[in-house]
């Protein structure tokens, strides 16, 4: 029930560390370093505490159109609050003007919207109803001027033009579906959201034309008939589904009668309008955290932190970090410095929770003057020289990240572990500054001022990818309630660990 995304490269990143005490020796290779034994001879190891909090950031994520894109709900939800995500979108011809037939059209049989599904998050048997309208203005394309791809557009579904509805839970897109024309068996499909659309809008736009006011002589003509598609989820439902606009049977398909030109036979066929590089799209993702959890833990003690963190994916939450302790850390060699995250227990029984799954992975990047924020120096790929972001994948296997699965406490429980060594050692041997640090779960990373003398960058866009160049972390799928650097118990708490040598 809780399989959703199979997500290529995840496997490959999970990393192996051993965490121990103090005083117990330990000869480990991480990474490709080999860390020498604690002995506390030669080798040491110390704690440093952290200070760590809760936030909600503004967010400012955009989606682009071969993105993954999200139309559900997620409304139980006691830690986070709720979730829910719209579409909006354009399908139409691929060129114009426009011809939808060059045989003689005789019938209108009817049209269907068709959406390829990627997979889901939450409950695989929770029903999802998706109600279709058009939406209420236009659905433009992007622009670098007036961006309209971000998770808060300024677009509603025009409900008194409702054009169809679906009900499906994300286990019926295993299930294959029989399409025909006419009488005749014509394909078998799976993984698709097949919408039948209201048949007097389908043959209105069917019959459009390429004259002087048609709406298939130009694209201008197209946006002023049809302002484009609003696909909203409606009544209660406990999973997101994710869908491939640009998928290569996305498009409303029209099926029809037509006397074949070279036969003189009159046979039922087809035409389709795709998800095209010209058509606009955008994703309206709201959270609603109303009564949740999270809230009761957004103020903390500023010296001690949270007991509690959330970590929710985009548009979500993120922890801030201080660790007030480097600034005071004396020059010696450092083996290993590595801040270690653990999941809190859920203490409860209830089997949803389970299928509300933690990100693939966190990132932990840094606050650098005003509050702007850039890659952490040194350990994201700590064979390239960066300035702000790696231009290549970030070696996680070194830098950590992934989730991964340790008994804690006679629990089976998600970690992280985040490897700052590099970035330590120039703090305590160059006196590089101290910043303040930020872990998150993102989507993409967004980064300004990412220029210097020496490095350049075409855009300040990053994507997180995996070693196997796979989006790291979808929007909306991963959420997780961690251990705080206040949390009681100290084989869970939020805590950077180092181990080190004397000069």
């Amino acid at each position: 029930m809780v399989n959703r995304f199979l997500k290529p490269g995840a496997l490959a990143l999970l990393i192996t560390i051993v965490a121990a005490a103090c005083t117990k020796i330990e000869n480990t290779t991480l990474g490709g370093d080999l860390i020498p034994s604690v002995d506390n001879i030669n080798t040491f190891d110390t704690v440093l505490e952290v200070i760590a909090t809760n936030e909600i950031p503004d967010d400012s994520t955009r989606i682009f159109a071969s993105d993954a894109h999200i139309a559900g709900a997620i409304d139980n939800d006691p830690q986070f609050g709720s979730s829910r995500s719209s579409l909006f979108f354009e399908m139409k011809p691929a060129s114009f003007p426009y011809v939808m037939s060059t045989d003689s059209i005789t019938q209108f049989d009817s049209a269907v919207l068709v959406l390829d599904y990627l997979g889901y998050y939450g409950d695989s048997s929770s029903p999802v109803t998706l109600r279709l309208y058009e939406a209420n203005k236009k659905v433009n394309a992007d622009t670098s001027v007036k961006p309209y791809y971000t998770f808060n557009p300024d677009l509603a579904p025009n409900t008194a033009r409702f054009l169809g509805q679906k009900t499906m839970r994300p286990l019926d897109f295993r299930d294959t579906i029989n399409i025909k024309r006419g009488d005749s068996l014509y394909k078998k499909v799976t993984r698709q959201l097949r919408i039948p659309l209201d048949r007097n809008f389908a043959q209105a736009l069917f019959r459009q034309d390429t004259s002087a006011t048609g709406a298939f002589r130009s694209d201008s003509l197209f946006k002023e008939y049809l302002n484009g598609f609003a696909l909203q989820c409606e009544g209660p439902a406990n999973a997101l589904l994710y869908f491939q606009m640009n998928g290569a049977n996305s498009g409303i398909e029209f099926y029809y009668r037509a006397k074949i030109l070279l036969s003189g036979k009159i046979d039922t066929t087809s035409a389709r309008m795709p998800f095209t590089s010209f058509s606009g799209h955008a994703m309206k993702f709201e959270r609603n955290r109303g009564g949740a959890e999270i809230l009761n833990h957004l103020v903390a003690d500023p010296t001690k932190g949270a007991s509690q963190l959330y970590i929710q994916n985009a548009p979500g939450t993120v922890v801030k970090i201080k660790i007030p302790g480097l600034k005071t850390l004396t020059n010696r060699i450092i083996h290993r410095a590595e801040l270690r995250v653990t999941e809190m227990t859920q203490n409860t029984t209830d089997p949803y929770f389970s299928q509300l799954l933690p990100p693939t992975l966190l990132y932990l990047d840094v606050a650098d003057t005003g509050n702007v924020y850039k890659g952490i120096p040194y350990d994201m790929a700590p064979l390239t020289n960066y300035f702000c972001f790696p231009s290549g994948t970030i070696e996680f296997f070194y830098f950590g990240g992934p989730t991964k699965r340790e008994v804690v406490n006679g629990e089976l429980l998600a970690r992280y572990y985040m490897n700052m060594t590099r970035y330590i050692q120039g703090v305590v041997t160059r006196k590089e500054p101290v910043y303040d640090f930020r872990l998150s779960s993102p989507y993409y990373l967004w980064y300004q001022n990412c220029n210097s003398n020496t490095f350049s960058y075409p855009t300040n866009v990053f994507r997180l990818l995996t070693t196997s160049n796979q989006i790291a972390n979808l929007p909306g799928n991963g959420r997780i309630r961690l251990a705080g650097s206040n949390h009681p118990d100290p084989n869970k708490k939020l805590q950077l660990r180092i181990i080190y040598s004397k000069l």
